[in-house]
């Protein structure tokens, strides 16, 4: 693995062992937040598919709004964010 792509994962490893512990859809969604917001952080997938992230998708609109957030960090383009 390159050390561009490892910098990236190594940046996003608190924020998956983090989701385990995000049981509430407020806490998925900050957890989101922090890692959208967080610096070096621009690999999302692992931290797409964990379970806790993928509640926010049956959590209400509020929630899910986060969810689909991530996606478009993890594989959208700029016109599926506009």
């Amino acid at each position: 693995m390159d050390p561009i792509q490892t910098r990236a994962l190594n940046a996003l490893e608190p924020y998956t062992l983090l989701s385990k512990s995000a049981t509430s859809p407020r806490a998925a969604a900050d957890l989101v937040t922090q890692a959208t917001s967080a610096p070096n952080t621009y690999v999302f997938a692992e931290l797409l598919q964990t379970p806790n992230i993928q509640a926010l998708r049956t959590a209400s609109a509020d929630y899910a709004a986060y969810l689909t957030l991530l996606e478009i960090f993890s594989w959208g383009t700029w016109s599926d964010y506009t």
